[in-house]
Parts: C-alpha cells; structure tokens; sequence
C-alpha cells in the first residue's frame, strides 16, 4: 500500500522544484537586464582570475553586487594580470550594457556587463581571510609546479587545480581534439582525490568534527579552483554524502546527483544554461547508470581483467552520456577519446592525487629540491601530453 503514495509524491516534488525553479529563474534573468549602467567610482573586486586577450588582460569585476567584464591594456593590465580572486582595488569606469550578439556564456557567468575608460588606483587588499588562505595555496602550487619545464607545469597546474590559462594554444587543442581535455577540469575525480589526501587526519576526528573538516575542505577546494560548474557538481555531490553519512545512512549515487544538483540549480538557476554543467552532470549519470553494466560486460563476455576493465567501462559511460551535448553545442566528437583516456586518465590520476601535495612541499622549498620533488610528476605529465598528441593526430 505504501508504494501507491511513491509516485504521487515523487510527482508533486517534481512540479514543486519546477516552480521554485521557474520562479527563481525568471527572476534572476529579469534582475541581470537591469544591470546599473553610468559612471562609477568605489571599490571593484576581482571575480576569478584574470586571463590574456590578445595583448591585453580579461578581468571580470564585482562592482556592488554586480560583475562586469573589462578589457585591460598597457600599464593596468600588467597591474591586474598577477592578481587572483578576491582582491579589490579602487577604481573609476564606466559601466554599460552588453551590446547586440552577446555570447550566452556571459551571462550564465553572472557577468552582467562591461567597463569602459577604468582607472585602476595603486593600492589592493587581500580579501577575506578564507579568499587569501585559499589563493596563497593556489600560488604555491603555482610556484611548486614552475620547477618543471613552461608547458608541462601549465598542465601540472591545470591537471591539479583546473588552471589551464598558460597552457600553449597547440596543448589545449590536443587535449580537446583527443577527448581529454576534461581532464584539465576540475571535476569528481579531483574531489575524491583531494579528500583521499586529507583522509588520514579526518578519519581520526569524532563523526561531527569529521563532517566539519570533510565540507571544509570541500568548500576550500571550490573555492581555490574557482567555484566552475563542474567543481560546484562534484562538491555538492560530495558534501551531500558527507552530510547523509554523518547522520548514520546512506545515499545511492543517483539520488546524491539529483538531489544535489536540484539544490544548485535552484541556488543559481543559471547553471541550468551552463555547458560545462550539462556536461559534468551527464557525465556522472552515465557512470552511474550505464558505467556497472559496461563493467560487467566487459568482465563477463569479453573476459577483461578488472584493472581494463573498470576505467574503459567509465570511460564510455561517460563519452556516451555526454555524446549528445557534444554534437549539439559543438557540432563535433572525439573519435579516438575512448583510446585516448584507457591510457591517459590512470596515469592523470595518480599525477593528480601525488601533485597536490608535491607542489605544495615544492612550492616552499628551494629550486633544486623542488625539482627532484617533481621529477615523477614530469614523467606522468610527459605520458598525458604525449597521449594527447598522438591520438589528435590519428585520422577522425
């Protein structure tokens, strides 16, 4: 008799998110077209990590509640270029409206217009005490990722914190014409990696002290590698589980994944309209879903051994989950993807469990001990970029 009620109330929750969503959607679209326009003078803060555009620097500010976007050159870009998020500055601009032909993108990003004419002053404050604590670690893994070659640093960083702004143009095609290039997307994996680090010291703390440790480092985590859709996914996904285990139960993975993103969407309902979270959440769902019965396939008709078997199943679970995102927005796939992460996503991995703490230990540490520090790392980075190359060039 009970499971007559299931799916009544299973419907009635679903409308009722549908609502709340509606409801929170159409208000947080009415609220970014009435964007404050007109000069402006006061305080900007640093939203992100400013990135190189063309000769100049992209910097995305939040100038009293609201982000706009500037496009600095000469002596203000070289100011802003080195700055990290959560730094303010005094400024004067003009603030405007997004003209005709706006990417989408912008303003799924919150970033509701630009700044015209900025007059950036001389002095910066660091923020709160969590936003320089955070950017201090991100700095040294920074600093401790410079003791490798240019190119395989920017992806040591990239693979570790999800930075991939210095990496050569030539890399990141690779990376996405080979299908790896979520790999340099802070994602789930990272988040159970970076939990698996911290591990030894919170399994030894009380259930709630524990809970507390796990959603910091979760929330520390999210916001060192810049809250992107996929980080937002992963940690909310993960501090679900956290919150439901700490209560003595349990969750099933699908339920983690919906209920978790239902409270995202409805906390920013533009992420309903962000690429890089459809992707991340289809992603999860075909591991989920179809990646069990893929591994036990391969496993039971094919005969594979388990260390194949188990990251090609997730590995197109996940490709397959996601195919119809790819074709749609970007029109395209990558054919070899499948060869592509069987190699290179073990190896990623371990780099990204191991390069956490390394770069930090050879971020405080002198130049040649931070080189043999890193040396492993050098040699698993090499492999994943190698990876890349060779299944890019392989005929599609």
């Amino acid at each position: 008799m009970a499971r007559s009620y299931v799916t009544p109330f299973v419907g009635a929750c679903v409308a009722l998110f549908l609502c709340v969503f509606a409801f929170r959607a159409h208000g947080e679209w009415n609220r970014i077209e009435n964007v404050p326009v007109g000069a402006y003078s006061g305080l900007a803060t640093v939203v992100g990590d400013p990135e190189p555009r063309g000769v100049g620097v992209s910097v995305v500010l939040r100038v009293e509640g609201w982000r706009y976007e500037a496009i600095l050159h000469g002596a203000d870009a070289w100011r802003v270029r080195n700055r990290m998020q959560g730094e303010s500055v005094l400024m004067s601009a003009t603030r405007q409206r997004w003209g005709e032909g706006l990417p989408r993108y912008k303003l799924v990003r919150h970033v509701a217009g630009r700044l015209v004419d900025v007059n950036l002053g001389g002095d910066w404050t660091q923020g709160s005490a969590l936003t320089r604590a955070t950017n201090r670690l991100r700095r040294l893994i920074a600093h401790g990722a410079s003791a490798l070659p240019r190119a395989e640093g920017s992806l040591l960083v990239g693979l570790v914190i999800g930075d991939d702004r210095a990496q050569p143009r030539g890399m990141r095609t690779s990376f996405r014409d080979a299908g790896l290039s979520h790999l340099t997307a802070v994602s789930g994996q990272n988040i159970v990696f970076v939990l698996a680090v911290f591990s030894p010291a919170i399994t030894r703390m009380k259930p709630r002290a524990r809970l507390v440790a796990t959603l910091g480092v979760l929330a520390a985590f999210t916001l060192m590698t810049r809250a992107e859709p996929s980080v937002l996914r992963a940690g909310g996904m993960a501090g679900l589980s956290a919150v439901v285990f700490a209560a003595g139960g349990k969750i099933a993975a699908g339920r983690a994944l919906l209920a978790s993103s239902a409270v995202l969407v409805i906390a920013d309902p533009f992420l309903a309209w962000s690429v890089g979270y459809w992707l991340s959440f289809a992603a999860t769902a075909g591991l989920v879903v179809v990646g069990p019965q893929c591994e036990s396939l391969l496993r039971q008709r094919l005969r594979c051994p388990g260390f194949i078997a188990a990251p090609l199943a997730a590995s197109f679970a996940a490709q397959l989950a996601t195919l119809p995102i790819l074709v749609v927005v970007f029109g395209r796939v990558a054919p070899w993807g499948l060869v592509a992460n069987l190699f290179a996503v073990p190896v990623a991995g371990a780099v990204m469990l191991a390069g956490l703490p390394l770069c930090l230990v050879a971020g405080l540490v002198g130049q040649p001990v931070a080189s043999l520090l890193t040396a492993p790392l050098l040699l698993g980075v090499r492999w994943v970029w190698w990876v890349a190359e060779i299944v890019a060039r392989l005929p599609a």
